[in-house]
């Protein structure tokens, strides 16, 4: 049966990889540094496709840069989805692996006869498919770098807790030797840090063996340094993660006010595991203090029973997926990792039943029709919806040249269009390659005081707005310096009027026509260099 449920668990994460395949904003600045490296052998240090002020930065997704291209060049879109789901599978596969390893700790432990998985059920399918539906906004992207920390946070937790359940602590050298792959793939190798440095803690409280995880600690913090930048660059990774993101949506608050109708289906998942926390802890607090007066005692009783890293882990990912949208993910997974049997038991008695093997068997043969008619109807393709992509048309066709101002969030891909004609203001990857201080101007454009005399220093020939962002079409209309050249369902365009256009070529409207092209570019460095 275990066979059947990863079978399932596979088609499942399939089907929702082809049907939530819109591009990723980043992945055309992914995509430029993968294709300079093997064209000309050279990482990029600097920004080439901006007017605004730049820096020289540090590329902590170098790495993943190299691989997204290699899958883009060889197997096109279908090799983007299909890495995407193969990465989420062997992350939730090894998330499972570990659930497994701790059932089988308990049952030893109890003297419990364990379940032979490959005739029982020991996963519930449905139990995973709300896990994939809690994280679906923030991990199912066409694809992006933070798979790689997922897949590495689950090598981590499940080497972590193999470790500390058999004691085997020579097992610990995986995760220095990893830390080097994972900190040239993605700056989230700190969630890593922060779980050894729990691990630490949570067995110091347990009064049991903890210098193992210090020693680690302190290694996986040396690994970092082995990088093509050097010291500068695990400087600038500290750097990162103290920088504020407010006006990130990915890093806000999961009750920000701009949120509080959103995310529904992870804040169900937050909420069912707060509930059945209180629960357990309630029922667990009654048996100890069953023959205890005092309530000191009955307290103390209850935190003795507890397993500190355990409660530590789900602490501390519970707040961190509070505090910020981009974190959900890794408290989702802690939960199904440390919570998995105590949910399954509520609503099954026993880990595996007859009755329970039917209703896997009914379900699996769902979502395989549910695959089936997917794979039929839904092209595995990924998808432009919602970029600006018929202003950038009208900008190219027009054989138009200057500076582009627009959302960060379009700006990568922009400039994968437009380059070498229109240069962008800035992209999402305004930590690592802009002024500091570009994305407050860039805010101040949109909603400051003094927004005209922010605008007018930028030398800005063309603006794409969203719009949702009426206030600034307003003002830029009634300033007379602009005009409108183009609506589209959900952008306009304005050039500065001054700037005459004979003969005005007007782009086609089918959404096909842009996204069957979506990777042409002009940015390529063997024709330079054929040169």
């Amino acid at each position: 049966m275990i066979i059947l449920f990863y079978i399932s668990l596979f088609l499942y994460i399939f089907t929702m990889s082809v049907i939530t395949n819109v591009v990723d904003f980043d992945l055309w600045a992914r995509i430029v540094v993968g294709k300079t490296f093997f064209q000309t052998g050279e990482l990029l240090n600097f920004d080439f496709q901006s007017f605004g002020p730049t820096r020289q930065w540090f590329d902590h997704e170098w790495g993943s840069s190299l691989v997204f291209y290699q899958i883009l060049d060889k197997f096109g879109d279908f090799g983007l989805i299909a890495f995407k789901a193969v990465m989420i599978f062997i992350t939730l596969f090894i998330l499972t692996r570990i659930i497994l390893l701790r059932r089988k700790n308990f049952e030893e432990k109890n003297g419990i006869r364990a379940q032979n998985p490959f005739t029982s059920a020991p996963f519930n399918i449905i139990f995973f498919i709300l896990l994939t539906q809690a994280v679906l906004d923030i991990v199912f992207a066409t694809v992006r770098c933070n798979a790689f920390t997922f897949l590495f946070f689950a090598i981590w937790l499940y080497t972590l807790e193999k470790t500390r359940i058999e004691g085997h602590y020579k097992l610990l050298w995986i995760i220095p030797a990893t830390m080097i792959i994972w900190a040239n793939m993605h700056g989230g190798c700190f969630v890593g840090l922060g779980l050894i440095f729990l691990y630490a803690l949570g067995e110091f409280l347990n009064k049991k063996r903890f210098t193992p995880y210090i020693i680690v600690l302190a290694l996986s913090l040396c690994a970092m340094f082995i990088n093509p930048y050097g010291i500068k660059y695990v400087y600038f990774l500290f750097h990162a993660i103290t920088l504020k993101r407010t006006a990130i949506t990915e890093w806000q608050p999961i009750f920000h006010q701009i949120h509080m109708l959103k995310f529904f289906k992870f804040k169900f998942w937050a909420f069912a595991v707060a509930i059945i926390t209180g629960v357990f802890l309630v029922k667990k607090y009654r048996f100890l203090g069953a023959n205890l007066t005092n309530t000191v005692e009955k307290i103390k009783a209850l935190y003795n029973s507890l397993d500190k890293t355990k409660a530590l882990i789900l602490i501390v990912m519970f707040l961190m997926s509070i505090k910020t949208l981009r974190l959900i993910p890794f408290f989702a997974f802690s939960t199904a990792v440390f919570m998995y049997d105590d949910i399954y038991k509520i609503f099954n008695k026993k880990l595996s039943n007859p009755l329970n093997n039917v209703k896997e068997i009914f379900i699996s043969i769902l979502i395989l029709f549910s695959f089936l008619y997917t794979i039929r109807t839904t092209p595995v393709q990924t998808s432009l919806s919602g970029y600006p992509y018929v202003e950038a048309e009208y900008l190219k066709i027009n054989n138009l040249k200057g500076n582009l101002f627009a959302n960060f969030h379009f700006g990568s891909y922009l400039a994968y269009k437009l380059y070498p004609d229109i240069f962008i203001f800035m992209d999402g990857r305004y930590e690592e390659s802009y002024d500091p201080d570009l994305l407050r101007r860039m805010n101040d454009i949109y909603v400051g005081a003094n927004w005209e005399e922010e605008f007018n220093k930028q030398h800005i020939d063309y603006v794409i707005l969203e719009k949702a962002y009426g206030t600034l079409y307003q003002r830029l209309i009634k300033s007379g310096k602009w005009r409108l050249a183009l609506v589209s369902r959900e952008f306009v365009l304005l050039i500065r009027s001054d700037i005459k256009i004979k003969n005005s070529k007007v782009p086609p409207k089918e959404f096909e026509h842009y996204n069957k092209d979506k990777w042409k570019t002009n940015i390529d460095w063997s024709i330079k260099n054929a040169k």
